[in-house]
C-alpha cells in the first residue's frame, strides 16, 4: 500500500521589515533576469542553449569536482 503523502513543510514567512530589506538588497545586487520566484532566467537560457550531451558533460564535471573535494553522497 502506498505511503500517505506527508504535508509539505511550511516555508518561513518574512516580516514586512525583512521583506523590505531583502528587496532593497536585491535591487542593489541584481542577478539578471529573474522570474517572480527569484530564479535567474539567464542561467536557464544559457543551459538550454547547450545540447543535452553538453549539459551531461557539465553535470559530470561538477559531480567529479564534488567527489574530488570529498563531498560525494555515496562516500562512506
Amino acid at each position: 500500500m502506498p505511503a500517505e503523502h506527508e504535508p509539505a513543510e511550511e516555508q518561513p514567512t518574512l516580516t514586512d521589515e525583512q521583506r523590505a530589506k531583502m528587496e532593497e538588497w536585491l535591487r542593489a545586487h541584481p542577478y539578471g533576469d529573474q522570474d517572480e520566484n527569484g530564479i535567474d532566467i539567464g542561467i536557464l537560457r544559457r543551459n538550454l542553449r547547450l545540447t543535452p550531451t553538453e549539459r551531461l558533460h557539465r553535470l559530470q564535471s561538477a559531480a567529479r569536482a564534488l567527489r574530488e573535494a570529498g563531498h560525494s553522497p555515496d562516500r562512506r
